[in-house]
């Protein structure tokens, strides 16, 4: 892989291998792909550093990624970086339209504006709409976008992936590459196909891990009592939510005498803490809680220290690594948590849609969101 010159050099940070036990606040830890505002600035600055990273010209090189992610091909990266070069030379940037879920996620919308700053710099131009999580304006945002030309490639993160199949293949007959950030499946392919590339993330995957934990915890911390969980669920309803909820009910089910004590449904830090709190009044031997995000996991630890529950003779396990929640892990009031590598995710997503640009009609790829596992030794 090659990386700008001393100047603008981007390094990838060290992340422990999913399955892996490591001390968080000992190595340095992935950018989760969540919506809280400290991961949002995170995830704008590795965005930019990436854009930068992918669009470079051969420079010094340095060693590849941590073991078990999903890095670009040398060969993605020099036609990456071609692409970018031959365009800047041209005088005519890529001109990337890039269509999130909603900007009114904070997490979307720094991510859309580190974007199109980056993209300044490394032959790209980036134009960015807003569908608000309506699917009838993200597939005509999209649309548009193809008939009039307006864009030489796509990155898409749809709302419903179904829903744009019509918009892939509008995408192909005009030679516009497309990203699509889902599996191929449920936007009604079989995998990457000439001009489209996909991006998908092991949701079901994410479930198993959390599940996984919350057993390894029962072993070490409730001494054979009963788990008795309250689990906090993502109220949106996306299909990524329905393979999460799966795959930890599923895991749950696997551990000897657990049960969900109560199921509650959590969008912020305040409405877990409060969701939990409940919960707990009306369970009060309740020993488990089990979050998605950040978020849930903070606001159920506050939730057992209102209780006058100890949550390091609990198990609190969620997915997400900020800050905050990494400072709980290593003083043992959250037991583990689960992290999407966003890092490497952008590095990816970036490097791929400027080699599709680079040859638009070329089978793309399908690459996956590298997942990790945050816990003590």
């Amino acid at each position: 892989m090659q990386y700008c010159s001393a100047g603008s050099a981007f390094v990838v940070p060290g992340r422990p291998t999913r399955g892996v036990y490591s001390d968080p606040l000992e190595e340095e830890l992935p950018v989760t792909r969540m919506t809280s505002r400290s991961h949002a600035a995170a995830a704008a600055l590795t965005l930019g550093a990436a854009v930068t990273l992918a669009a470079c010209s051969s420079g010094s090189s340095a060693s590849g990624t941590a073991a078990g992610s999903a890095s670009v091909s040398a060969a993605s990266s020099a036609s990456a970086s071609a692409a970018s070069t031959q365009s800047q030379a041209a005088g005519k940037p890529i001109r990337l339209g890039f269509s999130p879920l909603s900007l009114s996620i904070p997490g979307l919308q720094d991510t859309a504006n580190a974007l199109k700053a980056a993209g300044q710099g490394a032959g790209m131009s980036v134009t960015v709409a807003d569908p608000n999580f309506d699917v009838q304006t993200q597939v005509q945002q999209l649309e548009q976008w193809i008939q009039l030309k307006q864009v030489d490639a796509i990155w898409v993160i749809p709302i419903a992936a179904a829903a744009i199949e019509p918009v892939i293949k509008q995408a192909q007959a005009a030679h516009i590459p497309i990203l699509i950030d889902s599996e191929p499946t449920k936007a009604g392919y079989d995998g990457a196909a000439p001009g489209v590339s996909f991006s998908s993330t092991n949701f079901a995957q994410f479930g198993a891990d959390l599940g996984s934990l919350l057993q390894k915890c029962a072993q070490a911390r409730l001494g054979g009592a009963p788990v008795k969980v309250i689990y906090e669920t993502d109220p949106t309803g996306q299909s990524s939510n329905a393979d999460t909820d799966a795959a930890v009910k599923a895991a749950i089910a696997k551990i000897p005498g657990a049960s969900i004590a109560r199921e509650v449904g959590v969008n912020s830090q305040l409405a877990a803490q409060q969701s939990v709190a409940s919960a707990l009044q009306a369970v009060p031997d309740a020993n488990a809680a089990l979050g998605t995000n950040d978020e849930a996991i903070l606001g159920a630890m506050q939730a057992f220290q209102q209780a006058g529950q100890d949550p390091a003779k609990s198990c609190i396990i969620g997915g997400g690594s900020a800050a905050q929640s990494l400072a709980a892990i290593k003083a043992g009031s959250i037991y583990a948590g689960v992290a999407f590598d966003f890092t490497q995710d952008v590095k990816n997503n970036v490097g791929e849609i400027l080699a599709m640009t680079a040859s638009p009609t070329a089978v793309g790829k399908v690459m996956t969101l590298p997942i990790d596992v945050i816990a003590p030794r």
